[in-house]
């Protein structure tokens, strides 16, 4: 992200590390809304490498790849789209410089003018912007004259208007196979064509050598004489494994003092530095592997390759130095480094046995990498397939001690540290939450289950009827366990009049029966209404009569007048209101009788 690359470049420049951004700016994807959105910004031309298709005579219009589309630089929309991009990631994540990618194929004025732009932008303030390019070139040959145009079109992009600098191609294709990884040239070609770097190029160009990059195999693959597949890009070629022998690393540890101790701003490829092995492109840009995974012989080259890194860092001879050729020959070489304070000796031996050295110094000192003696008259032994490194002991200058995470249960654990400097970093611990997705809490971050979770409460069940005797004001759910009284007295005593014939008889209460002899309950039958009728006990129901026997009811089913139903809403005898009717009426036969009885006893 946008913040992840801001916190990147600043942790790297509270480190002392510069960082460049590396522009693309010859060709883009078929997908980017740039084409899609101006394709008159493109050339329409044939693809590189093919068929009359040469690289260098179509390098302005041919295509790296058919769904690469290549720009137009002579488009000034495309051109100044294109220098503000640029402009714009230096200035958003304070860059320090850039890598600009495939320069040949882009018009010469192109690179000027990017250039020029960055230089009015950035340094107006005295800040050095450094950069460099790459245009990829090749070795022609054993002499100058077969190199002229090497040379010449790297140079051509190099001065005060244009590039500080660029990959130094005919130095990696004149040495880095020839002589490192195959090793079918000398030492002695080695020192001449590192000699001719330094002056074949534009007076002040910082050159970038370099022995690895993205477009080849893993350097100690390609010094592995074990395999013959280092060069296949895909997985069903069969890519090269792990180096199974000393020699590779051997190689790569007389390599990369080389590259660390002559001219230039020295490039290690990623990954390089500890003898990644690996195929072409795109295997050569797989992942790092943990510094646990590392076997002894990685991490050896690894520690020899800190080491020299280091004495680069404090000498000024080793970074800004003047080359000058000591002695060589087939197996072994000699050169100095030096500058107007300082000086330093580089020596190299690759054969398999022990090299002795006699040069021409008018200083002692013994090697600062593995304490090589160098006698009184500058003479010392290396053995085999190693190097050394003298400074005068004037200069005092060590090796400081390595800092870094001493701790072997840290994450970034270095063995290589001497000193811890408390940067180490350890797995946090697995996140504990509630981890079943059905609880109210939740945590998708959790990775260990805590016994926190919490659940919605279930609604509460009960019985929700408010006329019941168990109604529960907190059910939520009703759950069917409702129980109810006895029915109204109103209803009971229309229930409990028996039949038509009890009432008319004014028996009200001649079938009103009791629960006190309840003693056989297993023969004694509970009606609908609450009653309760013992084994043998009849009753009427509208039309009907029903009995108790045995403890169970049994009515007869005739079919009944309406107008009964209408008149008797109840079972088995009058309404409430005839029942009252009736009672009115004697009630007032009563009365009438009364007055009758009290006037007649007057008059007697």
């Amino acid at each position: 992200t946008e913040a992840e690359l801001h916190e990147l470049v600043d942790a790297a420049h509270d480190a002392g590390i510069r960082i460049m951004g590396d522009f693309v700016v010859n060709h883009v994807h078929e997908d980017h809304p740039y084409y899609s959105n101006n394709p008159e910004w493109f050339n329409q031309g044939c693809l590189c490498g093919s068929e009359n298709c040469d690289w260098t005579e179509h390098r302005l219009d041919c295509l790296f790849s058919s769904y690469m589309p290549d720009v137009n630089w002579r488009e000034r929309n495309a051109s100044e789209q294109f220098i503000s991009d640029v402009i714009w990631w230096m200035e958003t994540f304070d860059l320090d410089g850039g890598r600009i990618d495939a320069v040949k194929h882009v018009e010469d004025l192109a690179i000027t003018n990017l250039a020029v732009r960055i230089n009015e932008r950035f340094e107006t303030a005295g800040t050095d912007y450094y950069l460099k390019g790459e245009t990829a070139m090749g070795w022609a040959g054993h002499n100058l004259n077969d190199n002229a145009n090497e040379y010449g079109t790297i140079n051509n992009y190099i001065g005060p208007n244009a590039l500080d600098g660029q990959a130094d191609f005919v130095l990696y294709h004149a040495v880095v196979d020839n002589v490192f990884t195959s090793g079918n040239m000398d030492y002695a070609h080695l020192d001449y064509w590192t000699a001719r770097s330094q002056d074949q190029y534009v007076e002040g160009a910082i050159m970038v050598p370099f022995v690895g990059s993205h477009d080849v195999p893993r350097f100690t693959s390609r010094a592995d004489t074990g395999t013959s597949d280092a060069w296949n890009q895909w997985v069903e070629d069969g890519l090269p494994g792990q180096p199974g022998i000393d020699g590779p690393y051997q190689t790569a540890l007389q390599a990369y003092t080389w590259l660390l101790t002559t001219p230039g701003s020295a490039m290690i490829y990623q990954g390089d530095e500890y003898g990644e092995f690996g195929g072409a492109d795109p295997d050569n840009r797989h992942m790092w592997r943990n510094i646990s995974n590392h076997n002894s012989r990685e991490n050896s080259i690894m520690e020899n390759i800190s080491a020299i890194g280091q004495l680069r860092f404090n000498s000024d001879a080793l970074r800004r130095g003047t080359y000058a050729s000591l002695s060589n020959g087939t197996d072994t070489i000699a050169w100095s480094m030096t500058t107007e304070s300082d000086q330093a000796v580089i020596a190299m031996n690759r054969g398999t046995t022990s090299a002795e050295f006699n040069l021409l110094l008018d200083w002692v000192a013994n090697d600062s990498l593995n304490g090589i003696v160098m006698s009184d008259e500058h003479e010392f032994t290396l053995p085999p397939h190693s190097v050394a490194i003298f400074f005068p002991e004037n200069e005092n200058i060590t090796t400081p001690p390595v800092e870094g995470c001493t701790d072997a249960n840290a994450t970034n654990f270095d063995p290589l540290a001497e000193i811890d400097d408390g940067t180490c970093e350890y797995q946090e611990p697995p996140q504990e939450g509630c981890t079943d997705s059905t609880a109210t809490n939740y945590d998708s971050l959790a990775e260990i289950d805590d016994g926190s979770c919490e659940y919605e409460e279930p609604p509460q069940e009960g019985c929700t009827d408010a006329e019941a005797i168990n109604f529960d004001i907190l059910a939520e759910v009703d759950d069917g366990t409702c129980e109810y009284s006895n029915p109204d007295p109103d209803d009971n005593s229309s229930n409990d009049t028996g039949n038509q014939t009890d009432n008319q008889t004014g028996n009200q209460n001649s079938t009103n029966s009791t629960d006190d002899n309840t003693e056989d309950v297993n023969t004694s039958c509970n009606a609908p209404d609450g009653t309760t009728y013992e084994d043998g006990e009849t009753w009427g129901k509208t039309c009907n009569t029903c009995s108790c026997e045995n403890g169970e009811i049994i009515c007869t089913t005739e079919v009944c007048d309406s107008t009964i139903d209408d008149l008797e809403r109840t079972q088995g005898g009058f309404s409430f209101l005839t029942g009252a009717a009736i009672g009115f009426i004697i009630l007032i036969v009563f009365a009438i009788g009364a007055v009758l009885i009290i006037t007649q006893s007057r008059r007697d």
